[in-house]
């Protein structure tokens, strides 16, 4: 499943548009498939017989559970690479069966000497999960598309066995969101999500005892989900490039001169000086008497 999941991602990263990324708040609805992991099941066994200690046995049964949907409603802001986001999700199965551990069984014939002459029975019951999640998430441009990863935690409500009890929750989150728009964007995700252990409490009547459980066990699931996106911001303004210096001109050529017949150097659009006018010939001598 990770496999086609990292595929999927691939091919709608190649195929998606190069848009903008939208920085500001956002909303979506998600939904999918869900594939919920056996819940095996710890119990303090409350024989009903005073004669019968009471016993704590790890693993006494595991519930089978089959293929459902996961579904949720989110809201966050996108500050450009980071988003921080709330999720109210929903998930449901089918409870399939549930399964004695051949130990209990063994367990339970030495301690009230009664063969259990079926160890697996038919639930035909459901297990719901009401979620409320906190989730910080970290972007990344991968051609048009944005790549991103992260993780949450929350509280969750855990119907199973015909009991309910509420416990922390965590979960990673990996996904694709491609633009469609600058306001619209569709999505591919993938979410591990796992409580801290849920405590039930139910009385079950095996052979000719009856039986008392406290018992305590994880939920987890894996979920493949579809995204739809309603961004209301503006999209990021993208980085304006580093001016870049005009080389500077060449110095202008040196201007034309010429040298006059004085010596003296002057433009060449110039004109030189006139000559100054020769010196007046000597007086003549005077005649003498």
């Amino acid at each position: 499943m990770k496999n086609y999941f990292l595929a999927a991602v691939a091919a709608a990263a190649i195929a998606s548009p190069a848009l903008a990324q939208t920085v500001g708040p956002y909303v979506g609805i998600e939904g999918g498939v869900m594939f919920p992991k056996d819940t095996n099941v710890n119990a303090n066994v409350n024989y009903m017989s005073p004669a019968i200690p009471d016993a704590t046995y790890k693993n006494v049964a595991t519930v089978n559970s089959k293929t459902g949907f996961d579904v949720d409603a989110i809201g966050g802001y996108d500050f450009g690479i980071f988003r921080l986001e709330g999720e109210l999700g929903y998930k449901r199965a089918k409870t399939d069966s549930l399964q004695l551990n051949p130990s209990f069984v063994t367990a339970y014939r030495d301690a009230t000497g009664v063969t259990l002459a079926n160890s697996n029975f038919d639930l035909n019951d459901k297990v719901t999960v009401l979620s409320g999640m906190v989730n910080g998430l970290v972007d990344f441009e991968l051609g048009g598309a944005s790549v991103y990863g992260g993780v949450g935690a929350g509280r969750a409500r855990v119907k199973l066995l015909g009991d309910s009890d509420n416990a922390w929750a965590y979960q990673g989150i990996a996904g694709v969101r491609i633009p469609v728009t600058s306001s619209v964007g569709v999505g591919l995700k993938y979410r591990y999500f796992r409580t801290a252990k849920l405590n039930f409490n139910e009385n079950a009547t095996v052979a000719d005892a009856g039986v008392g459980f406290a018992s305590s066990n994880h939920f987890s699931s894996h979920s493949v989900l579809a995204s739809l996106i309603y961004n209301f911001g503006a999209p990021a303004a993208a980085m304006a490039p580093m001016p870049v210096a005009a080389p500077a001109p060449p110095p202008p050529p040196p201007p034309a001169t010429q040298t006059c017949p004085d010596g003296t150097v002057i433009m060449a659009t110039d004109i030189c000086p006139a000559p100054p006018p020769p010196p007046p010939p000597p007086a003549p001598a005077p005649e003498r008497g």
